[in-house]
């Protein structure tokens, strides 16, 4: 059934309204990686190695939860997981906010990232049930776009005036109290679909064993496995560079307050979720979606490839190839409607569970190995380790690249899903 006439679409709109209001405020600890690994360093004085694995660790529970959370979205729907699952952000929230120790903070964006891993995954499969196919990633695009930008640009330089005014603590325990009032929220007005479709009885019917099974043949499944290696990149790359890292590099290699670094990390987020809404008619206006991915692909390259080799850039280049990798970085939409072109309606959820994992797992990963290098480089020269941290994240698109180059395509026209 689709949400696109008459009172389905005026309660598809209220929905997404929430949706996207709770995604805003979901996206200040998603995004605000850069602004609050210079608070950690700054007023705590934490080495860059523990502060990567701190905001890492967020991701890390991300990509654990994926699976488990695929199996149970297709099983409960949207709107449990999502209300269920926001209780426990809450609580890492809280942890987070009262936390004194690296340890302590770790925990709490653990369960911060537990609570929160699936959130975009949730508004993709509220598409899926309540728009015609060829509209989901455009929906899904539009609402994460608008509703995650102002999210992210919360997450600059507000986020900053925030920790500095009234302190880390005050700060994230008003956080936890707003997302607790998400959860009634949605509650209340989310409904999983417009009435009972056959994806809906499926859920239903579907025993636990055969949930598994389901979950296993979309891992096994071969045409997927290029999407699933691509999906590492989907948002790897920008929490790497634009998410945590770009603010001391803009501070140590170029001279820029925390004031002056947040409105570039702010000019980021705005490119970053106008590429989302570019992304979301591009598949039906090229009729492919896996040529959209590698064009952005290729830019991500060319604006890492630059910042890597210049030995020493003007400002300006770097702001300028800094917002374009930003721009081309949100190619999620478009791949993930790639993978729903191989999987039937009540298996979405653990196909895009499965982008997710690789996704959030890459991110832990390139957080880690990216404090790791520039720790090691301290002694090298202050841009001498961030220049090895564009080229490792501009070297992992690269072979992520090569091998979705392998994709069968689903074209928007002419072509059914799986």
């Amino acid at each position: 059934m689709s949400a696109d006439t008459g009172n389905a679409g005026n309660a598809f709109r209220r929905i997404m309204l929430l949706m996207g209001l709770y995604l805003a405020c979901v996206q200040i600890n998603r995004s605000g990686g850069a602004v609050i690994a210079s608070d950690l360093i700054d007023t705590r004085a934490y080495p860059a190695a523990d502060v990567g694995t701190v905001m890492g660790s967020m991701f890390l529970a991300s990509a654990v939860i994926q699976l488990p959370a695929g199996v149970l979205y297709d099983r409960l729907g949207p709107r449990a997981m999502l209300s269920a699952m926001n209780v426990i952000a809450v609580a890492g929230l809280l942890m987070f906010a009262f936390a004194g120790s690296v340890e302590g903070l770790s925990i709490g964006r653990t369960l911060i990232g537990i609570g929160h891993g699936t959130v975009i995954a949730g508004i993709y499969l509220l598409a899926v049930a309540w728009v015609s196919p060829e509209r989901v990633a455009t929906v899904a695009a539009a609402v994460i776009g608008v509703a995650g930008g102002a999210g992210a640009l919360l997450a600059t330089t507000p986020l900053a005036l925030a920790l500095e005014s009234i302190g880390f603590t005050a700060t994230f325990a008003a956080l936890a109290l707003l997302t607790l009032g998400f959860s009634g929220a949605i509650l209340i007005v989310v409904r999983d679909a417009p009435g009972v479709c056959a994806t809906h009885r499926a859920r239903r019917s579907e025993g636990l064993w055969q949930s598994l099974r389901g979950l296993k043949e979309v891992v096994a499944q071969r045409n997927l496995w290029p999407v699933y290696v691509m999906g590492s990149c989907f948002t790897a790359p920008f929490l790497t560079v634009g998410g945590l890292w770009a603010g001391p590099y803009l501070r140590e290699v170029h001279g820029l307050s925390n004031a002056q670094s947040s409105y570039v990390l702010l000019a980021m987020m705005v490119a970053l979720y106008l590429g989302y809404v570019a992304y979301g008619p591009m598949d039906r206006v090229f009729n492919s979606r896996k040529r959209v991915v590698l064009a952005g692909v290729v830019g991500m390259l060319v604006c890492l490839t630059a910042l890597a080799a210049l030995p020493d850039p003007p400002l300006s280049a770097v702001v300028g190839l800094l917002v374009a990798f930003a721009l081309f970085s949100p190619f999620f939409v478009t791949l993930a409607a790639h993978c729903r072109g191989f999987v039937p309606a009540d298996r979405v959820g653990r196909a895009i569970a499965c982008i997710n994992l690789t996704g959030l797992v890459s991110v832990f990963i390139m957080q880690v190995a990216a404090g790791a290098i520039v720790e090691s480089a301290a002694g090298q020269g202050s841009a001498g380790g961030y220049r090895l941290v564009f080229a490792m994240v501009a070297a992992v698109l690269l072979v992520t690249g090569a091998i979705y180059t392998r994709a069968r395509d689903v074209p928007v026209r002419g072509a059914g899903s799986a």
